[in-house]
């Protein structure tokens, strides 16, 4: 993400989104009754005499909507803002009318707020930060199959999944033939992947000795590939093998910091300590009552309950929580730690000491 102008008279900020958790990000801070400003395309009808048939024709303009609805396809790479034209660049527009603001990434996109809220300001901050941070990937292999995952702002994102068909061990000369071909593939579509998302290192991990076998083929095969991977063992392979991973705190050895494992990280010691009758709180009655005494140190909050009925009520809980001097950490629903979290609630608490 990109701060372009930030106009704090008028409650404006104009970013630019770069890159699919941008999207994400924005999908969070951007609230309904914001106004969204940006340059799209709008169907307008042409008709040059009485004699000839309407003519409906795509022209480019640059609108400012009142935002009514708000969602995020991760799959479409896009974010869509839907609401009421309140601007218009061109005369021939009528203000009132509906459009959808199809925002991708390189979008240049002007946010007004009546008021930026902390947890908007930090998040976009976030994004900034993000942005710098190297991008990180996890593949788990075992024989002849391997999932590659990336680990982007919102949660796990698997992007490839390859299988190769290696043969019985009795017919040998074939499946290392086999084999050699599956580390082919797999060598080329990291390379492919490190090239589109930019990254700088590789996690490759895995139950047995596959990934041994397929590390030193890359130095024999891939010498600059190789430099980029590092080895981890895994008790199983795919999805669940990817957050093995990053449960054990692997990412954060690699990459030193990264969001997603943070999350799940915490989500996990929320666990931990209630397995244990340890200082901890869930659910947003213990939770609030836990912030009263001053007790909570970190307070976890599922980022879908920012866009709920009771949204008010968890800023001010985080507001207060933050003045008692203890942390606010937005969980995403999108991984793990994030449906973990909402078993609980959606709200939980590691505490100073028991309120109980």
């Amino acid at each position: 993400m990109q701060i372009i102008h930030q106009d704090t008279k008028e409650g404006k900020i104009k970013v630019k989104a770069e890159t699919l958790d941008d999207l994400w990000h924005l999908y969070h801070i951007i609230d309904e009754g914001d106004i969204i400003y940006a340059r799209t395309l709008r169907k307008q009808s042409q008709r040059s005499d009485s004699l000839r048939p309407e003519k409906v024709q795509a022209v480019p303009v640059f609108l400012g909507i009142r935002a009514e609805k708000v969602s995020f396809h991760r799959f479409a790479n896009a974010l869509r803002i839907t609401g009421p034209i309140v601007y218009a660049s061109r005369d021939d527009v009528p203000l009132g009318k509906y459009h959808t603001l199809a925002i991708e990434e390189g979008t240049v996109v002007t946010i007004q707020k009546e008021r930026w809220k902390r947890h908007h300001l930090e998040r976009l901050k976030e994004a900034v930060e993000a942005s710098r941070r190297a991008r990180i990937m996890i593949a788990v292999v075992d024989d002849g199959e391997a999932d590659i995952a990336l680990v982007r702002e919102y949660g796990v994102d698997i992007v490839a999944h390859i299988r190769h068909n290696l043969g019985g061990k009795q017919y040998s000369t074939n499946r290392e033939s086999e084999e050699k071909k599956f580390f082919h593939d797999l060598a080329k579509t990291l390379l492919e992947t490190i090239g589109r998302e930019r990254i700088e290192k590789a996690i490759v991990a895995g139950p047995g000795f596959v990934k041994e076998d397929f590390y030193k083929f890359l130095r024999e095969n891939y010498p600059e590939l190789a430099k980029k991977v590092v080895i981890e063992d895994t008790s199983v392979t795919g999805r669940t093998g990817i957050y093995e991973v990053i449960r054990r705190g692997t990412v954060d050895k690699v990459y030193h910091e990264n969001r997603v494992a943070r999350e799940v990280q915490l989500v996990e010691k929320v666990i931990e300590r209630i397995a244990r009758n340890r200082p901890v709180a869930y659910g947003l009655r213990d939770v609030e009552e836990a912030a009263n005494y001053g007790a909570v140190e970190t307070l976890l909050v599922l980022d879908e309950l920012l866009k709920g009925e009771h949204r008010e009520k968890i800023e001010e809980l985080m507001e207060f929580v933050r003045a008692s001097r203890g942390n606010v950490v937005i969980v995403s629903s999108e991984h793990e730690g994030g449906e973990k979290l909402k078993a609980l609630g959606g709200l939980a608490a590691l505490l100073r000491f028991k309120v109980k």
